[in-house]
C-alpha cells in the first residue's frame, strides 16, 4: 500500500466540525488521487478519481461560500476566488489527465500545497470570523451543512 501523501494533523482543525470533517474527506481524496498514481492505475480510474474529486470539491466549495455569505464575512470575494482557481486548476488537470490517461505530479503537489494553506490561512481567518460574531448561534453551522452533506 502506498504511503498516503498527506495526513490530517490537529493544526488543521478550524473548531468547526463540519468544515473540518469535509477537509478531511478532501484530504482523502487526493490521497486517493495519489495512490492511482502510484499503482499507475488505468484511465478509468484516474478520471473517477478527478471527478469524484472535482464534485465533491464543488459541492463543499457551494457550501461554504453560501454560509459566508449568510454570515456576512467580508472576505468573502477573495475567498471565493480562491476556491475559483482551484476550480480552474483542477478542470485543466482534468482535461489533461483525459488526454495523457494519467494525473501529473505537479497536480498532486498542487492540490497538497493549496489545500493547506488553504485551510491555515484563509479558512482559518473565516472561522475566527465565524466564532468571533457573537450574533450567530453556534449550533447555525451544524444545521446550515447538514443541508448539503
Amino acid at each position: 500500500m502506498a504511503a498516503d501523501l498527506i495526513r490530517w494533523r490537529a493544526q488543521y482543525n478550524l473548531g468547526l466540525d463540519e468544515i473540518d470533517a469535509q477537509h478531511q474527506s478532501l484530504l482523502e481524496l487526493i490521497n486517493k488521487a495519489w495512490r492511482a498514481i502510484v499503482r499507475r492505475s488505468d484511465q478509468t480510474v484516474v478520471m473517477e478519481v478527478i471527478d469524484e474529486l472535482e464534485r465533491y470539491t464543488l459541492a463543499h466549495f457551494a457550501a461554504e461560500e453560501t454560509f459566508m455569505r449568510v454570515t456576512g464575512y467580508p472576505e468573502f470575494n477573495t475567498h471565493k476566488d480562491e476556491h475559483n482557481a482551484f476550480i480552474d486548476r483542477v478542470a485543466q488537470e482534468k482535461a489533461l489527465a483525459r488526454h495523457t490517461g494519467g494525473l501529473s505530479l505537479d497536480l498532486m503537489h498542487f492540490l497538497r500545497d493549496w489545500l493547506i494553506d488553504h485551510i491555515v490561512v484563509s479558512d482559518k481567518a473565516y472561522a475566527e470570523f465565524t466564532r468571533s460574531n457573537k450574533a450567530r448561534e453556534p449550533s447555525l453551522l451544524a444545521r446550515f451543512f447538514t443541508r448539503f452533506f
